[in-house]
């Protein structure tokens, strides 16, 4: 049997090329995977994924700044949250919706979120937001929608043109006034009360729950799960006989 013979220069050329397109091919399906739904595609005036359901579940609910409930409820739940933190999606989208259905419109439970920015500058940026909505009683809207439109951590997702579209969402949202609030007094000093007292609370990762009852010291919460139904069940026995 003859010998095998080498390729020549030019098939080799070719096998290279051959090489090249497949893996441009490979990390164009990739770069579609990761962009479908993409926060990019968010602008003012384009409808918002979530926005329906965001809306309906607070809807009629009290909103006081960071606050969401009757300020009367006799347990308050506080989430020290990072708006780029999967995790706390997790539980926007899984353990919140029910939480608010059962215990917050009913009076039982008040709610109050406060933004830290763990990850990096996107974070500070929808934050900043955040807070600043909170001075038009629509932090909550926000938040959630935050939640449901998250980008690739620190890839710089967190826009004008994407803080813009999420709060023309939200109906009674004065936008202009939020943008230039963002870096208000107010503002920043919401931001820094949810540092220290994430400090002096030893926070160290999100979401961290902290509950108090009855003017009582806040203590921390640690459900054995962000799913709705683990979340809710450890609450029942906190909020019972309330």
């Amino acid at each position: 049997m003859p010998a095998a013979r080498r390729p020549t220069s030019r098939a080799r050329l070719y096998q290279l090329g051959a090489l090249v397109v497949t893996v441009a091919a490979v990390t164009g399906v990739l770069v579609a995977i990761l962009t479908a739904g993409s926060t990019s595609q968010l602008a003012p005036g384009k409808p918002v994924p979530g926005a329906p359901q965001t809306l309906a579940l607070f809807a009629g609910i009290p909103q006081h700044g960071i606050a969401l409930g009757d300020p009367r409820a006799p347990v308050t739940l506080v989430e020290f949250g990072d708006l780029q933190c999967p995790t706390c999606a997790q539980f926007a989208t899984d353990a919140l919706p029910p939480i608010v259905a059962r215990y917050v419109r009913s009076g039982r439970l008040m709610l109050e979120f406060r933004a830290l920015d763990f990850i990096g500058a996107d974070s500070r940026r929808a934050a900043s937001m955040a807070a600043a909505l909170a001075e038009q009683d629509r932090l909550w809207e926000f938040v959630e929608l935050a939640y449901r439109n998250q980008g690739l951590e620190n890839s710089g997702y967190v826009t004008d043109t994407y803080l813009s579209a999420l709060a023309a969402a939200i109906p009674g949202v004065d936008l202009q006034r939020a943008l230039g609030a963002r870096g208000s007094e107010a503002a920043r000093a919401q931001l820094e009360e949810a540092r220290a007292l994430a400090r002096q609370a030893h926070v160290s990762s999100t979401p961290t729950f902290e509950v108090s009852r009855g003017g009582q010291p806040p203590r921390r919460f640690s459900p054995p799960g962000l799913d709705g139904a683990s979340f809710s069940h450890a609450l029942e026995g906190i909020l019972a006989g309330a």
